[in-house]
């Protein structure tokens, strides 16, 4: 990785007097190729940032589509790559302009942990702190090796990019027995912890399938609690709090183990948001999108295109 002093001399050349790649390779002596790398690197790292003044969105006949089609009150659609990881940052961009827009007309944010939201955090670049703000997680923590991901760091990664308050769940996602999920609720911590995001008036959080392979959350359980699940009727979860094709909770003895708020309490947060994209996410999303589960979307294009196109076949 670059220090910052050689970014930013390549991003003057480029941005302030208006030189090419390859002229500034030629100067500096370096490969038309490492340039274009550096100027990337220098965006991420907010050396540059690129304000474009206007309303215009590049999907925005799209998001008018989709937002009429499930009677959202608000869409943000990103870019769709062949790089899975380069379709998470352009929905991650997205989420963060969501967010943006939103954020400031609240007093408390609910967030459920995602690779789809946490990768939020890296683009955020809010014009005003507000620290009577708070962001609060959904649901507990997950045990062992979590991807680099937890609802604790990425409350804090968002308190810190607006300037807010932050608040912590000290309890895991899914205890190891109803019982012991039982007790963790019963903890003052935790209670205030979900009363807050109870009384949110935004939510933002990823919307999981049920398969393996399919997020965090599938990929923990058991081939016979999916079985469970799926049998049962669930699509999808939020938080890990699973629900069906009409929207309602499923009942099984993965949900009795949840330390969360339950789907009831999050469906009545106002402003809902739901972040995600993939072929295995269309169920799910559909589902959550059609019941009015959640009643704003952050996707990608594909995602965008392929939800039209099975509701208007009836799917």
């Amino acid at each position: 990785m670059e220090t910052r002093e050689p970014l930013g001399r390549v991003a003057r050349l480029h941005y302030q007097h208006g030189m090419t790649h390859q002229e500034i390779g030629e100067l500096l002596g370096f490969s038309r190729v490492k340039v274009t790398r550096m100027l990337a690197e220098a965006r991420r790292a907010g050396i540059v940032e690129i304000h474009i003044h206007g309303e215009a969105t590049p999907f925005g006949e799209l998001e008018a589509e989709l937002t009429g089609a499930f009677g959202l009150a608000g869409a943000w659609i990103a870019p769709s790559f062949s790089d899975p990881e380069r379709s998470l940052a352009s929905v991650g961009m997205a989420g963060a302009e969501c967010l943006t827009a939103l954020a400031p007309t609240v007093r408390t944010v609910a967030v459920g942990l995602s690779s789809s939201v946490a990768a939020i955090v890296a683009h955020l670049r809010p014009q005003e702190q507000l620290p009577e703000l708070g962001f609060v997680p959904l649901a507990g923590s997950w045990g062992g090796a979590s991807r680099g991901m937890s609802p604790h760091e990425l409350v804090i990664g968002f308190g810190a990019a607006f300037g807010a308050r932050t608040y912590h769940l000290p309890a895991p996602i899914l205890a190891k027995t109803a019982d012991a999920a039982t007790a963790f609720a019963a903890d003052p911590g935790v209670r205030q912890t979900l009363r807050l995001a109870a009384g949110a008036e935004l939510l933002i959080a990823g919307v999981g399938a049920v398969e393996a392979g399919s997020g965090m959350l599938a990929d923990t359980l058991t081939e016979r609690e999916r079985g469970q699940l799926t049998k049962r009727g669930a699509v999808g979860d939020i938080s890990a709090r699973f629900f069906d094709s009409v929207g309602s909770a499923v009942e099984s003895t993965v949900d009795e183990r949840v330390v969360g708020m339950s789907l009831r309490a999050l469906a009545r947060i106002p402003r809902r948001v739901a972040v995600g994209f993939g072929d295995q996410k269309i169920t799910a999303l559909r589902a959550a999108l059609r019941t009015g589960l959640m009643n704003h979307l952050v996707t990608d294009v594909d995602t965008a295109r392929t939800l039209l196109r099975t509701t208007r076949k009836g799917n």
